[in-house]
């Protein structure tokens, strides 16, 4: 990819996320995309996901608990959101997930 048309990406990257911010209510000044995975040229039908960095943390918990919103606008139906989870935070839930799982087989209802 040059250097040009990785600005444009860039350049659409960030006027998408504004547009989708501002149909959810929330007005962010500063926004850093960044565009994960390996790119491949031959691969256009499957875009690669898109991190955001937001300058207060309070504005990315604003995106995540409104992110509802955007199923009931036909343009952002598909897109979906989450948080960035740290690797100890990704250890956590799968040991949590594992002791719900082990409690269901003991019997363990409620």
């Amino acid at each position: 990819m040059d250097s040009g048309s990785k600005t444009e990406q860039i350049s659409e990257d960030t006027s998408a996320i504004k547009e989708m911010l501002s149909a959810m209510n929330i007005k962010v000044d500063t926004i850093s995309p960044i565009r994960l995975g390996k790119y491949d040229p031959t691969s256009s039908a499957r875009r690669r996901p898109v991190r955001i960095r937001l300058p207060h943390t309070d504005d990315a918990a604003d995106v995540i608990r409104l992110s509802g919103k955007l199923k009931s606008i036909d343009k952002f139906k598909l897109v979906s959101l989450s948080r960035d989870r740290t690797p100890a935070q990704i250890g956590y839930y799968k040991r949590i997930k594992q002791q719900l799982i082990d409690r269901t087989l003991a019997g363990e209802t409620g």
